[in-house]
């Protein structure tokens, strides 16, 4: 019986050890996210109990999942003669499964800052870059990483596999497997809908969420729903109903002349580098003078935080729903307005340029999907393997140099579409780029080399035959943090990106305060294109005049978080549940203290309610072909 009392206790021992390193590393992932997201929001001591409760729960239970079927293979292997390489593989698969465990959630501390939440399955759509692209510092980050892996999975091992011998010599381990089946039952039993990740937010805000949630579970679950649309499909109200609020279906008014017409993706650029009242607006002589000539959108939003989404709200005038990239998903024959085929029945030519490697992020991939004719990577420009790069590929200096002699040939009218990179974290600069102004961060000093670089595109292209009957439009495909060490999150300004139209042979310069989209791109490229058909897209033409005040326009913060933004609220909404979360008026609070779902009715915020049930009631519809 002492025996007995012992070997349980080594099998208890080891399981309690790595619930504490779970909870350690959530500790960290607390305090290194702490100023990020303003303090976690910890209002009172019952909000603290609910996430530590909470965040105990989703450890252990996951931990039970993964390691009760060991303890159930021990039963097995009883009193039996079972070869030690049996016992070896054995013990290495749940090693390295508990190490992929603690590997995730120790990820997350870093990844959340890029991400903002919790792993999930479009995790496995970036990776490639850090280990084909990544700069010295990446790459020793990754070693130390896979050392440490490595270096957790052998002390797993060791432990296991003396459990294991344990077993063979006749120890039964059975209090072990029935406090694994009694946790899991219990979870179970009280509700399955715990298992949905987001089932926290019944007794958290959704900014502390991602204390509560265990990454591997996060991950599975994910990985699980990948192909799915990730929401419910609700019905809120009447299709007649969502349709007065909300349609996808438009009619675009195409010029009588098509013009040339330039994307320009900037990426990973905030609206504080263009707004003279921030403190990280950027010193950009030709890019300030352009904005001058054009037509600046003031109340522009981007789609969610990442560019795998940010490319297909852009260029498809879709929102993804999928927790993956749509144009990876089951989702590619989806009802959608190609910008490359809508074009080309008007006789345009398209063009894709980017400095990344073929397909990085599944680009090329989204490109021909859209029905753009040619892709052009950091492969196809002549002598790339001599050129400074950026870690994520080729510096923009070299991309809109090739970019510039290929447009000179392009049939005319074209559409061509510059995704920049230099911008990009971890915002690395040419050896020989000189810094204008002191108290430039990083990100500020990449954004100064890329107006550069832009300055002497335009100098060379405003003496082509194709530019003065061109139009370029510019939109950010996410917003990022201005600074590098100062952050911090916000529900309306982490979405704010530049986005402004420039005509040479129409200069504007006007500021538009009525609230855009992403999402309003492709309306925009359209009617520039002359094209007058019906479309599918989920924006509009920001050549309206006038352009909708009260519009509202629409945000993903992650899986389950969707926002709707005018010019007074935002409100966030929980599309799995269908319940709104928090609704706040940021003109006048603009700290977001006043949640206006706990205040007196207002009719302001039960319209926005209705607004977004519409917007989340036809996204669904559509993914599901039935529009």
């Amino acid at each position: 019986m002492k025996q007995l009392a012992v070997t349980e206790k080594k099998a208890l021992l080891f399981l309690l050890k790595l619930l504490l390193l779970l909870c350690l590393l959530k500790c960290i992932f607390f305090a290194y996210n702490y100023s990020l997201t303003g303090g976690w929001s910890l209002n009172n001591y019952q909000n603290i109990t609910a996430i530590i409760g909470w965040s105990l729960l989703y450890d252990a239970v996951t931990l039970a999942a993964v390691n009760l079927p060991y303890f159930i293979l021990l039963l097995a292997f009883n009193k039996r003669n079972v070869n030690r390489f049996a016992q070896s593989a054995m013990a290495a698969a749940f090693a390295t499964i508990n190490a992929f465990v603690v590997a995730l959630n120790c990820i997350d501390i870093f990844y959340f800052r890029f991400h903002l939440q919790r792993s999930d399955a479009d995790l496995l759509y970036v990776l490639r870059n850090p280990f084909l692209e990544g700069n010295l510092v990446v790459f020793l980050l990754i070693v130390v990483s896979l050392v440490s892996i490595i270096l957790l999975g052998r002390v797993l091992y060791k432990g296991l596999i003396t459990i294991t011998n344990k077993s063979v010599q006749g120890r039964t381990f059975i209090l072990t497997n029935a406090v694994l089946a009694v946790t899991i039952i219990l979870f179970l039993a009280t509700g399955t809908k715990k298992i949905l990740p987001t089932y926290p937010l019944t007794a958290v805000d959704a900014i502390q969420l991602p204390l509560t949630q265990n990454s591997f579970h996060t991950f599975i679950y994910s990985l699980y729903r990948k192909n799915d649309v990730v929401i419910p499909a609700k019905q809120y109200m009447t299709e007649a109903a969502r349709k007065a609020l909300f349609s996808i279906d438009k009619k675009i008014d195409g010029v009588a002349s098509p013009k040339n017409i330039v994307l320009f993706i900037m990426e990973s650029v905030p609206a504080d580098f263009f707004d003279s009242s921030s403190a990280y607006k950027v010193q950009m002589p030709f890019l300030d003078s352009l904005v001058r000539s054009s037509t600046y959108f003031s109340n522009a939003f981007s789609y969610s935080y990442n560019s795998n989404k940010g490319i297909t709200a852009m260029l498809a005038g879709i929102p993804t729903l999928t927790d993956i990239p749509l144009y990876h998903s089951n989702f590619t024959s989806i009802n959608k307005t190609g910008i490359g085929e809508a074009l080309q029945k008007n006789n345009y030519s398209s063009s894709f340029f980017i400095g990344d490697h073929y397909d990085d992020f599944g680009f090329a991939k989204c490109s021909k999907w859209l029905g753009i004719q040619q892709y052009h990577s950091m492969e196809a420009i002549p002598g790339y393997k001599q050129m400074e790069q950026h870690s994520m590929g080729l510096h923009d200096e070299y991309v809109l140099g090739f970019m510039q002699e290929k447009l000179k040939t392009m049939p005319q009218p074209f559409f061509a579409a510059q995704y920049n990179i230099s911008t990009h974290y971890p915002n690395d600069l040419p050896k020989n780029f000189k810094v204008n102004g002191a108290n430039t961060t990083p990100p500020m000093k990449t954004m100064q080399y890329y107006n550069d670089c832009l300055q002497t595109f335009f100098k060379e292209a405003a003496l082509q035959p194709w530019f003065d009957n061109s139009v370029f439009i510019f939109c950010s495909d996410h917003w990022a943090q201005p600074h590098t060490k100062v952050i911090k999150l916000d529900a309306v300004e982490s979405f704010r990106i530049p986005l402004f139209i420039y005509e040479p042979g129409n200069p504007t310069g006007k500021i538009e305060d009525a609230p855009v989209s992403q999402l309003d791109i492709l309306n925009t490229v359209l009617h520039y294109g002359g094209i007058t058909d019906s479309i599918v897209s989920y924006g509009e033409n920001l050549t309206n005049s006038p352009l909708n005040p009260q519009r509202t326009v629409y945000t993903k913060i992650n899986g389950f978080l969707y926002q709707a933004i005018n010019m007074e609220y935002v409100l966030g909404f929980d599309a799995l549940q269908g319940k709104a979360l928090y609704c706040y008026n940021y003109k006048k609070d603009a700290g977001k203290n006043v949640n206006l779902l706990l205040a007196s009715s207002h009719p302001e915020v039960d319209q926005l309610i209705q607004q977004m049930k519409a917007f989340l009631q036809a996204g669904v519809r559509h993914y599901r072909h039935k529009d």
